[in-house]
């Protein structure tokens, strides 16, 4: 893999922003676990910057096509 531990340290990521804005989460006992997800990707970014990394957009992929839904003929045996 890439050789890169992430770990989230109240101590030592703290002036972070990405980093500080999850620990909030984490110690705020009215939090939305519906936020968790963008706090834990702005976090990943963060830490790929500190190493030099840059997160790519990803492409949009295109729509599948519709599914036939005709009705098949079945095989006898």
């Amino acid at each position: 893999m890439t050789g890169v531990w992430m770990e989230l340290c109240p101590a030592c990521d703290a002036h972070r922003p990405a980093a500080c804005s999850l620990i909030q989460w984490h110690r705020d006992p009215g939090r939305d676990p519906k936020v968790l997800p963008k706090l834990f990707e702005d976090w990943g970014t963060e830490i790929m910057l500190a190493h030099g990394w840059v997160r790519t957009p990803q492409a949009d992929t295109p729509p599948s096509p519709p599914a036939d839904l005709r009705p098949r003929p079945t095989r006898k045996s």
